[in-house]
């Protein structure tokens, strides 16, 4: 089994869990972004959570109360319930007689129906799905399943208080709806997404214990080696996978942060922290820009 692989896909979609401890007390990932303009602040996200995490660490949350902007990767308030589900159905789903049973190894096919059995969910439901939307709706659902929900995840923590008639503060996408569903669909191997991931939400408990103590330390270095370092040295064939769901939406992510920090004001920025960090990620990319960044 590829552990490590395992732990980058399911992070992908919750990127840690949390315990019942306050965020307060955390010490989390958390940087200052300045130029000559302008001030970012790149908080690393938690997209499901449980009630009782927040409020987050005072130095973070007054960062927010001072920026002038909320920077996301998906708006998800906006998004409209109808145009998600034609999206799906348009290119999420296959057209004709084939099911996803017909496009996956025995093996995968197995693993797939000890899963469904598990989470209670009827094969006739997802039969079309193409791997990796299948792969996020079952992600989706045995996070929630252990006790766990988007509305209470860090980037809708901002967004909600963004809303708030007394801060209305702007709201940035750094990626449209689109974006994301075909991150999964043009993903180079689905067949291998989908065996992975399958594997992960095997040991989803288990996977989840070493990322939620790395973020509460903040330690940078163990996290990068977790999901990224260790599975990449060990199976190089996994970089195309790798890629497409960081390393190229790393570049884009970039290139929009830079062009704030060309401008005046204070942006609060709130990605997957698995984003911001390695060699590859935001915050090194931002250095190598020559920007001043800190640690907060």
């Amino acid at each position: 089994m590829h552990r490590n692989l395992a732990k980058l896909l399911l992070s992908l979609i919750v990127l840690l869990n949390v315990t019942s401890a306050l965020a307060k007390d955390d010490k989390a990932f958390f940087w200052q972004v300045k130029s000559d303009n302008a001030v970012v602040y790149l908080m690393g996200s938690i997209h499901f959570a449980k009630s009782g995490f927040y409020p987050l660490r005072e130095r973070i949350e007054e960062a927010f109360e001072h920026s002038d902007a909320l920077v996301v990767e998906l708006d998800i308030n906006h998004i409209d319930s109808n145009t998600y589900s034609q999206l799906i159905a348009q290119r999420g789903t296959y057209k004709d007689s084939t099911t996803i049973k017909d496009v996956i190894s025995e093996e995968t096919w197995l693993q797939l129906r000890q899963r469904l059995r598990y989470l209670n969910v009827s094969y006739d439901t997802i039969k079309n799905y193409k791997p990796g939307i299948l792969v996020l709706t079952l992600t989706s659902i045995q996070i929630m399943q252990m006790g766990f929900a988007p509305q209470l995840g860090i980037d809708a923590y901002f967004l909600a208080k963004a809303s708030q008639a007394d801060k209305q503060k702007k709201i940035i996408e750094l990626e449209t709806l689109e974006q994301q569903i075909n991150l999964f669909l043009n993903i180079p191997d689905g067949e291998l997404l989908l065996k992975e991931s399958l594997y992960s939400l095997d040991e989803s408990e288990l996977l989840m214990a070493d990322m939620v103590r790395f973020w509460k330390q903040g330690d940078e270095a163990e996290m990068n080696k977790l999901l990224f370092e260790d599975a990449l040295t060990k199976y190089p064939a996994f970089s195309a996978i790798y890629e497409s769901l960081f390393y190229d939406r790393n570049s884009r992510m970039v290139e929009k942060i830079d062009g704030m920090l060309q401008q005046k004001g204070r942006y609060f920025v709130v990605v997957g922290s698995g984003h911001l960090i390695g060699e590859k990620g935001i915050v090194s990319a931002l250095k190598e820009k020559g920007y001043e960044v800190s640690r907060k």
